[in-house]
């Protein structure tokens, strides 16, 4: 649970393929599957299996895949709106357990149960997540969780 449940606010620039093509920063590494389960139908054509694919955090940058040969993937290419990317309140922060912006500062302020972050660790720990296929980030939500409740 420590990797997976991490999360990095800043981004290291880095050189070479591991940079995203539109803003230059470093994306993280994905499983495969993570690309197979968000990117829409039609778009899984172009999707070279092959090759290693990051995913691109930075707000303000549309793409939000790359692989090393520089192809992009699009927010508009995805299934879910990505986290990182959108500041709707109906945006999921845990795409597992339902968890949205708008529920979690709701849950939040008015002390309901159970809290988010308690309720996403009870459930990683039962092995109930399914973080690659779920989450567009490919990785554990409970470090953005932590750092949006800390927003509120």
């Amino acid at each position: 649970m420590t990797d997976c449940c991490a999360t990095k606010e800043t981004v290291i620039e880095s050189s070479g393929s591991e940079l995203c093509p539109s803003c230059n920063k470093k994306g993280k590494k994905l499983k495969i599957i993570t690309l197979k389960s968000m990117l829409k139908p039609s778009i899984l054509d172009s999707l070279n299996i092959n090759l290693n694919h990051s995913f691109c955090s930075t707000k303000d940058c549309d793409v939000v895949y790359f692989d090393t040969k520089e192809k992009s993937y699009f927010t508009s290419d995805l299934k879910v709106s990505v986290h990182q990317k959108d500041d709707s309140s109906t945006v999921p922060v845990c795409y597992c357990f339902g968890w949205t912006k708008e529920k979690i500062r709701e849950y939040e302020e008015q002390k309901l149960s159970p809290q988010p972050l308690e309720h996403i660790k009870e459930n990683v720990k039962a092995n109930r997540c399914g973080c690659e296929v779920n989450n567009p980030q490919g990785s554990c939500c409970m470090g953005n969780v932590l750092l949006f409740t800390k927003s509120i």
